[in-house]
């Protein structure tokens, strides 16, 4: 049984495709990026980082930067410091766990 050349290219060409459509959904998720919700617990601004722990009790360390927007405290980074026990939800990047986006939300009445 002889198997030509231009066949062999065709199904190495397919079996790629055909992986690269099964770890798309996956990609597609990871640049969504994933949410964190809790009480900020700490921030520490030399080291550019704050915690967060959930009412199930989980902490959860992010990083953050000059682009990391935060809604909700005035003066943004250092009035975020003074929110200690205030609840937050952190939008961040999975891979890096740097917060794209920090949204202080009212204490629950």
């Amino acid at each position: 049984m002889k198997i030509k050349y231009p066949t062999l290219a065709v199904l190495s060409v397919f079996v790629l495709l055909a992986g690269l459509m099964l770890t798309q959904p996956a990609l597609a998720q990871a640049q969504e990026g994933q949410t964190f919700e809790g009480e900020l617990t700490k921030v520490d601004s030399t080291a550019k980082t704050l915690s967060v722990k959930s009412s199930k009790g989980q902490e959860m360390e992010f990083r953050y930067n000059d682009q990391t927007q935060i809604s909700g405290a005035e003066g943004g980074v250092e009035g975020l410091a003074t929110k200690s026990g205030t609840p937050v939800k952190v939008h961040y990047d999975a891979t890096s766990k740097t917060a794209t986006k920090i949204e202080i939300k009212q204490h629950q009445k």
